[in-house]
């Protein structure tokens, strides 16, 4: 009897732990967010959602593919989760469930075009054609500034077809476009374009609205944490001090 109840408590508590297993949809390609470093998955937002996990009692089970595929895969419950710098936006709202927001210091994005370009500053990209990934916030940040959105599956296809002028500019995070300018020829940055209130968020089923809230109260209890403070750090530095800063003020 003893031996046939011990299975049945090891058979429920296996059950009970591939219950607690979260798996997460990313794209790995934009740097410092999510990209791959020796063939692992690392990043501001893996390691994010690695401590929300833990905080939560999750086993986070990564799933790495292109943008534009991350939310029909969460839709056909291929995952249940996706974390990839992406914004809640309204379209985006009637589709899925988002958390609140975790990310709590503010955005630069670099306005990058071809090195042989006269354009100076973003004002004389309305109007021009203006790379962004697909689905990224920088889309509404390009039409907010007049500009025509062309879509690509990377922001790395992108800059490709800047190199080759193919289009007139890309708007890009200012960390991953300090990456690209570092690493691809014939481009440069002109300007800059503040974004006070980064939106970027976790998406879920909508049916799993109860998952979204759960996060959003666990990304409130470690938004103020050395945890959440040593990720700023480590990914953007030029926002740690900023960060503490306003901290401090409350």
């Amino acid at each position: 009897m003893k031996k046939i109840i011990t299975m049945l408590m090891l058979i429920l508590s296996t059950l009970s732990f591939a219950a607690k297993k979260l798996y997460v949809g990313t794209n790995a390609e934009f740097k410092p967010y999510e990209y791959l470093e020796n063939n692992k998955m690392v990043g501001f937002d893996i390691e994010l959602m690695e401590l929300l996990g833990k905080e939560l009692g999750y086993e986070i089970k990564w799933q790495d593919m292109s943008f534009d595929g991350l939310l029909p895969a969460l839709q056909l419950k291929k995952i249940d989760a996706v974390i990839a710098g992406m914004s809640a936006t309204p379209e985006r709202k009637k589709a899925v469930s988002f958390s609140i927001p975790y990310i709590f210091f503010d955005g630069d994005h670099y306005v990058i075009v071809n090195s042989k370009s006269s354009f100076k500053k973003k004002e004389d990209l309305k109007g021009k054609n203006v790379g962004v990934q697909l689905g990224s916030l920088q889309e509404q940040l390009v039409k907010d500034n007049g500009s025509v959105p062309k879509f690509y599956s990377s922001f790395t296809a992108a800059i490709l077809d800047l190199q080759n002028q193919k289009i007139d500019g890309v708007v890009v995070a200012g960390v991953s476009g300090e990456e690209y300018l570092k690493t691809m020829k014939g481009i440069k940055k002109i300007d800059v374009i503040k974004d006070d209130l980064p939106r970027a968020s976790i998406a879920f089923r909508k049916e799993d609205s109860k998952l979204a809230k759960e996060f959003s109260d666990a990304i409130l209890k470690i938004k103020n944490t050395p945890e959440y403070a040593k990720l700023v750090k480590k990914y953007f530095p030029d926002k740690y001090d900023s960060f503490i800063a306003n901290i401090n003020k409350k």
